[in-house]
């Protein structure tokens, strides 16, 4: 899959990088969740890569709904919606 880049600097706001910074958190308390994958592309997102689509797709986010936790995955669902709309950066 090719990553989009976008620029960070430019588009997010503070309310999105709090918000990204908070659902990191909330991801590290969870026990027995394994979202390295999904945390390590929330940080991404700060370098300006739009891993919206493979956040979106990412089984952790199954699994989150399953463990009854449908507020963090609407969360993460906002935040990544919020970075599909940023322009393309043209490289």
């Amino acid at each position: 899959m090719n990553i989009k880049r976008f620029d960070r600097h430019e588009h997010m706001d503070d309310t999105t990088r709090g918000k990204i910074l908070d659902l990191i958190s909330d991801l590290n308390i969870i026990e027995n969740c394994k979202s390295f994958n999904v945390i390590n592309m929330l940080y991404g997102l700060f370098d300006g890569f739009d891993y919206s689509e493979l956040i979106e797709s990412d089984n952790l986010l199954k699994q989150l709904k399953r463990g009854g936790n449908t507020a963090l995955v609407k969360e993460i669902l906002v935040v990544t919606k919020i970075i599909k709309r940023y322009p393309v950066l043209i490289m």
